[in-house]
């Protein structure tokens, strides 16, 4: 009988796509037939070109397409405005498409990886949350957890509590480290107290920059901005560091810029002082709104110094928005960094 673990989590951003894929491959080292699956992808990040949300996209490559994409993911939905795209009396035949497509999954291989919703109640209103595919497909539950302090443990465990109530088994919980800070907690006192109170702790996930900032391609994504100057394939992985609003004159704004590594800068394309303040420091990226395009001396400058320019019809402040809500996605050469994340887990508490 195929084994089946499901991740699932307390809050998106818990590093599910991230444990997958090292899993995968792990799990392919050592001589497994792993497989892959995600009931339900992200309408929001679907990509026109594959036809599917960016996370699939990078995993279908890391099995080797193995699996169809359509068959890895075979249903769609907006997080947010999910009940306006299916009605209550289609639920059951979307179940039943979904359970068809792992049941053609679990079929090709002797263990298979399903990867949650981004969060463990979310469809639950229309009966398509975690807990009924993992009731259906009998899968042992492995809980992701973003730790950003103390306070994410309330969720850890309340989830586990929650999982437990179902009669659901739980593999055990792995803590993802957003910020240094975590890291260090984690070890010293979030573990101890989760072990503490019977919770198994599998391990967790280091803080890891190239995982967790988005690329210049993402923000082109979040934004609709458009290149202006620049080569896209040179600069689509560049990882941006933090982001800067140039609001201010240029002396204050140089202060400010000079204490910012890898960042970009959204400002007016009619600041020609900020925009030249931003290239004179450790400047990634310029994004530049309201529909004003940069003048000739600030394109050579950023030109002769590498950096793109990006050009957009919005308002600063609605750049700013759209840029403060981006997901990061795990890129194509991102893919042995996941390998790497799980090689510290305690093995022998993942059911294989």
């Amino acid at each position: 009988m195929t084994k089946t673990i499901m991740l699932t989590s307390t809050h998106s951003g818990a590093g599910k796509s991230i444990v997958a894929i090292g899993m995968f491959l792990k799990m392919k080292e050592n001589g497994k037939n792993p497989g892959y699956f995600k009931p339900i992808g992200d309408a929001m990040t679907r990509q026109e070109k594959s036809r599917t949300d960016k996370d699939v996209s990078v995993i279908s490559a890391v099995v080797a397409r193995k699996y169809s994409k359509e068959e890895i993911c075979p249903h769609f939905l907006n997080p947010e405005y999910y009940l306006d795209e299916i009605l209550p009396e289609e639920v059951d035949e979307v179940f039943h498409k979904i359970k068809d497509a792992y049941t053609n999954i679990s079929a090709k291989c002797d263990l298979v990886l399903i990867e949650g919703n981004h969060f463990v109640s979310q469809y639950s209103p229309i009966g398509l949350d975690d807990l009924r595919f993992a009731k259906e497909f009998n899968a042992s539950m492995i809980i992701c957890a973003p730790i950003t302090d103390d306070d994410d443990l309330n969720s850890v465990i309340a989830t586990y509590e929650y999982i437990k109530s179902q009669n659901l088994e739980i593999a055990g919980v792995i803590l993802n480290a957003r910020t240094k800070t975590a890291e260090a907690r984690i070890k010293r006192y979030h573990i101890p107290l989760l072990e503490k109170r019977g919770i198994i702790v599998i391990g967790a996930l280091t803080n890891s920059r190239e995982l967790e900032k988005p690329t210049i391609s993402e923000i082109m994504d979040a934004t609709g901005a458009k290149l202006y100057s620049g080569e896209f394939i040179k600069v689509k992985n560049t990882l941006i560091n933090s982001f800067v609003i140039g609001a201010m004159g240029a002396e204050p704004a140089l202060k400010i810029f000079r204490g910012g590594i890898d960042k970009c800068v959204i400002t007016g394309g009619d600041r020609t002082d900020i925009a030249l303040a931003a290239l004179d420091t450790s400047t990634k990226l310029i994004i530049f709104t309201g529909n004003l395009d940069p003048i000739q001396r600030v394109v050579s400058v950023a030109e002769e110094k590498g950096v793109p320019l990006l050009t957009t019809s919005s308002d600063t402040y609605s750049v700013a928005e759209q840029i403060r809500k981006i997901q990061t996605h795990i890129q194509a050469n991102e893919i042995q960094i996941c390998r790497d994340q799980v090689e510290n887990l305690d093995w022998e508490k993942i059911p294989q």
